[in-house]
């Protein structure tokens, strides 16, 4: 059961607010490629981190597990975080309470939940950030 996939394939309701990077949407698997950011996106990108916690969550008959990821949107400082703030709000909105809403190899997600978002502080002071985290409780077929 991969959970990164399965939050990659939701992020198709913010791709048309993303910046872009090699036709597709801004969205990058631990870091964003050092050639995407020579040029300064306009739009805001996300990086979806790995897993902060992967813990068994199953009983005796069931195998489940409970993933949480940190999802940051980083967007450059151009006087204003509206773009970025609303993005950030979208991601929350489009996981939070919405299990029947995402698909995983293997199984199901019985339960999401997703908080924030917070500032998420960026080690390049020319990128503003944001920090939704995202659980998931995910059963075996």
């Amino acid at each position: 059961m991969n959970s990164t996939a399965a939050i990659f394939a939701r992020m198709a309701v913010v791709a048309a607010s993303l910046e872009t990077y090699n036709g597709a949407p801004a969205i990058f698997s631990e870091r964003a490629p050092d050639d995407f950011l020579d040029t300064p996106p306009v739009k805001p990108f996300v990086i979806i981190a790995a897993p902060k916690r992967d813990d068994f969550a199953g009983t005796f008959t069931e195998d489940a597990r409970l993933v949480e990821h940190n999802v940051l949107i980083h967007q450059r400082d151009h006087g204003s975080s509206a773009s970025l703030d609303a993005v950030a709000r979208t991601i929350r909105e489009a996981f939070h309470n919405r299990p029947t809403e995402m698909s995983v190899d293997g199984g199901r997600v019985t339960i999401v939940t997703a908080t924030g978002p917070v500032a998420s502080p960026t080690v390049d002071p020319a990128l503003l950030g944001r920090r939704v985290l995202i659980s998931l409780e995910m059963q075996r077929n």
